[in-house]
């Protein structure tokens, strides 16, 4: 047979038995390339190979299970060191991503804030005299400041249910010293800011149980009220937020045991129980107002210095016996609706022992009452807000033996009693709020039985969600203290300054992640 080549040389027509023999032979070199050039490539691919296999079959693809690190189901707002996950029993819906049996949700939140304020105080310009040296100055009433805070943590759920995970609060420390290291050069001012923990716990959890925190963290007051019934949940926060350029002896005390580092800074157990027709109840103990992650040398040793060991039961060292031990405090709170008409409730006592002061009692005792002693605490905290529309209006009442911030009332001192009422407004991304309080104390401890002090704060602001976890902010606070022959300037007893005033505007921003 003979095969007709369509495609010769010189266009040629006719058979060739010699070019067909080439040309097969040329096919059967192709194949034989082809066929090591397969070969090479399945070696190559699957190492020690030394055999021909059969390739597996193509395996449909399926679709994966979401990763079990997990960060964050939606922009973070809100206070990340007590999250959805351990401010509660149950763990609810929120910024934080829920757990599930066998997960363990690896999460790093943050926030960066920056803000412009103009400020002013009867402390901007003044006059000091202390011994045989006066001080003069003046303060610029701009100022911008930049912080930033990172919160670290897990949250996990064993294959029983049981839910426990651990949360930091990391901030920036700032620099206050102009004669140390805030000058104008940028090393200066820069290696001056340092991080340091604010807040660090554990906690184990079931919605049967209940949950169980350990460490240095939110007490019963702070989490049950959870800024609700002491309307801090606009702008920064109130008085307790962070408007950092007010002279520090302007700033008006905020009385309430919530939310600032008197309640949450020291080592602690709170247990809150799971809710019941909408009733949850609390509990919380601490040995004392430290984190003790370290030791006293001995008792007499820390003698000369007062505060340096919280681990004291008694002292013969001034100011000793202004610090609580045993700390303990019971609450309930209540969360439910009538109708659209929402409505929240808290109430907590706090009780204590203190330090026994043992030593003779101070000069000042001469003019006035004032033995160095101090009474145990003793607090009743309540609050409540209904809330219709968006439109959320109440308030908080606090009294019984206690001074300053979560402070010990001095012996024959008198009681402290605080109110607050206070408006707020949510609509979309913006929340607008005011509130104003007006605390009652003893004050100065020098000058128990010749004059107690008087305090009012007022915070008007809101905040606006610009767009994913990107908030605008203004606020406005203003605050007045009065205590007679106490200059607040000074800081010391005396006839000047005994009425002061401070106002601040604050526009700013923040970033949450």
């Amino acid at each position: 047979m003979t095969t007709e080549s369509r495609h010769r040389p010189n266009g040629k027509q006719g058979t060739s038995a010699m070019h067909l023999s080439t040309t097969r032979g040329a096919a059967t070199m192709r194949m034989l390339l082809l066929a090591s050039a397969a070969a090479l490539a399945a070696t190559t691919a699957t190492p020690g190979l030394a055999s021909a296999q059969t390739l597996p079959a193509p395996q449909p693809q399926t679709t994966l299970a979401a990763p079990q690190l997990q960060t964050l189901v939606k922009p973070n707002g809100g206070a990340s060191q007590s999250t959805n996950n351990n401010s509660q029993a149950a763990d609810l819906p929120g910024s934080v991503a829920n757990p599930t049996p066998g997960s363990f949700v690896v999460r790093l939140n943050g926030g960066v804030w920056t803000e412009f304020d103009v400020s002013g105080s009867s402390a901007n310009d003044a006059s000091v005299t202390k011994g045989t040296t006066t001080t003069l100055g003046k303060l610029n009433t701009q100022n911008m400041a930049t912080f930033i805070r990172l919160y670290p943590g897990f949250d996990a759920m064993a294959a029983n249910g049981l839910r426990y995970g651990a949360a930091v609060e990391i901030r920036e420390n700032f620099v206050g010293n102009a004669t140390t290291t805030n000058s104008n050069g940028a090393s200066g001012v820069t290696s001056g800011q340092t991080l340091y923990v604010r807040r660090a716990f554990l906690y184990l959890a079931t919605d049967q149980a209940g949950i169980l925190r350990i460490g240095q963290a939110d007490g019963v007051t702070g989490l049950m009220d959870n800024g609700v019934v002491t309307f801090k949940n606009f702008d920064t926060g109130g008085w307790t937020g962070d408007h950092f350029p007010i002279p520090s002896n302007m700033v008006v005390t905020f009385p309430f045991f919530t939310g600032h580092t008197a309640e949450y800074g020291n080592a602690k157990f709170v247990y809150l129980s799971p809710q019941f027709g909408g009733v949850d109840l609390g509990l919380q103990y601490a040995p004392n107002a430290g984190n003790g992650a370290y030791s006293c040398a001995y008792a007499g040793a820390v003698s000369a210095t007062a505060g340096t060991c919280p681990a004291l039961s008694s002292s013969s060292t001034l100011g000793d016996g202004a610090r609580f031990t045993n700390q303990y405090v019971a609450g309930a709170r209540y969360q439910g609706s009538f109708g659209p008409v929402g409505v929240y409730a808290v109430g907590t006592y706090t009780g204590s022992g203190s330090i026994d002061y043992t030593g003779p009692a101070p000069a000042s005792a001469a003019i006035g009452g004032y033995n160095g002693k101090f009474d145990d605490l003793s607090v009743g905290f309540v609050g409540g807000t209904v809330t219709y529309a968006g439109l959320t209006v109440g308030g908080s009442l606090q009294g019984g033996r206690f001074n300053g911030s979560y402070a010990l009332q001095p012996e024959n001192g008198v009681h402290g009693r605080a109110w607050l009422a206070g408006a707020q407004y949510a609509a979309g991304p913006l929340v607008a709020g005011v509130s104003f309080f007006n605390y009652q104390s003893q004050g100065a401890v020098a000058l128990t039985n010749i004059s107690q002090r008087s305090e009012n704060g007022l915070d008007v602001g809101g905040t606006y969600n610009i767009a994913p976890g990107l908030w605008g902010f203004a606020q406005y606070l203003y605050g007045t203290r009065h205590q007679g022959n106490f200059d607040f300037v000074a800081a010391t007893t005396g006839a000047a300054n005994n009425n002061v005033q401070a106002q601040i505007l604050i526009l700013g921003t923040k970033v949450r992640w």
